[in-house]
């Protein structure tokens, strides 16, 4: 019962950094590559076709992305529950902005 509580805080506090970590294009593009965040949190998203995986904190999680507008979602599952996730979006040169956090392309 202890771990089930312990993994469903600990997604509570890692959903919204990996939220602010998405990453998509404008007008729907697909986005390829690894995005790293500049604000010293060490958080990553790695896109390739349809798929991103999200890093943060030693903790992955990988699933698909979809950018419509200056909206993106990413539907994934974290220790077996099944999260879908929308935030702001924007891109400019090699950066993309995701809830408003800088991602930078490796």
């Amino acid at each position: 019962m202890n771990g089930i509580k312990i993994r469903r805080a600990l997604c509570l506090c890692i959903i919204p950094i990996l939220l602010s970590l998405l990453l998509t294009a404008c007008g729907g593009n697909k986005l390829s590559g690894t995005y790293y965040s500049t604000d010293g949190i060490s958080q990553t998203f790695a896109f390739k076709g349809d798929t991103v995986t999200m890093s943060a904190f030693g903790i992955n999680a990988t699933g698909t992305y979809k950018i419509d507008g200056d909206k993106i979602t990413i539907s994934y599952s974290l220790f077996g529950i099944p999260y879908d996730w929308q935030q702001s979006f924007s891109k400019s040169g090699d950066s993309i902005y995701i809830g408003g956090t800088q991602f930078i392309k490796e």
